[in-house]
Order: structure tokens, then C-alpha cells, then sequence
């Protein structure tokens, strides 16, 4: 099978797990959002369509770059998702070693699917997690 061929049967399994999302009119004119670059803000949707119900994800990088920038080369997800980190738009956090993301906006924003499974992910509620100084605990209202 040509290299080709298979990064495009490879992405096709990965692409069906992704889900349909909301984009709202409001995203376009956010002030938060107009402070990341624009590849910073096309991740941010991106991550809506890989998210669970609860907006959890896990923070693979590598993984996240596939589904959401497949055939850009010089995209780095793991800065991106940075940057959106310290502009306040995700959580990135730690439970057990396993490394994730939360988009704490999501269930404001989106209508889930009754279909749509129940998340597998553990919450962030009293989870370590990075900050731009070091680690701390999370004590909010998600779980």
C-alpha cells in the first residue's frame, strides 16, 4: 500500500470518531480568542469535534495534530494547545499520570447529541494540572 494511501485509511478511522459541533456567530468577534494566533483558534474548534460530551479530551498532541492539521507539516499542537491554555481557553490536567484537556466553555456552547455516549474521562475536579508557574490543584464546580 502506498505511504499515501495509508495515512488516508489511518486518518478516515480516526476522522469517524470525531463528532459535529456548533460553531456560534459569537465565535468570529470573541476578544479571548482574537488574542491566539489563528492556527491557535482553528485547534480550539477543532478540539469541540474531538471532545466527549463533557468537553474532556486527552492531551496527545501528536494524536490531536492528526485529526485537526493532517496535512500541515510545520503545525506544532503541543505549543498550540499552550497557548490556548494560557489565554484561558482550556484546562490541561493530570489524573493518574494520564494527561488532559477540558474545555470548560463547552456545555454552554454546544447542544450534545442524546445518543452521544457518557464520557470515560475523569473530570479535573481536584486534578494536578500545569500553570505557567508550576503545578496546583483545581477546586471549580467541574467535576
Amino acid at each position: 500500500m502506498p505511504k499515501v494511501l495509508f495515512l488516508d485509511v489511518y486518518l478516515l478511522g480516526l476522522v469517524r470518531s470525531m463528532r459535529i459541533r456548533y460553531v456560534k456567530p459569537g465565535f468570529f468577534v470573541n476578544e479571548q480568542l482574537a488574542e491566539c494566533s489563528y492556527a491557535a483558534r482553528l485547534l480550539f474548534v477543532g478540539l469541540w469535534c474531538i471532545a466527549d460530551r463533557e468537553g474532556l479530551l486527552e492531551d496527545k498532541p501528536k494524536k490531536i495534530k492528526a485529526l485537526i492539521f493532517p496535512y500541515d507539516t510545520d503545525v506544532n499542537a503541543h505549543e498550540l494547545l499552550q497557548e490556548l491554555y494560557e489565554n484561558e481557553l482550556i484546562i490541561r490536567y493530570e489524573v493518574d499520570g494520564e494527561k488532559y484537556v477540558a474545555i470548560p466553555s463547552f456545555a454552554i456552547h454546544q447542544k450534545i447529541h442524546r445518543n452521544e455516549a457518557q464520557s470515560i474521562l475523569p473530570g479535573y475536579k481536584n486534578a494536578k494540572f500545569a500553570t505557567k508557574v508550576g503545578t496546583r490543584t483545581y477546586q471549580g464546580r467541574y467535576k
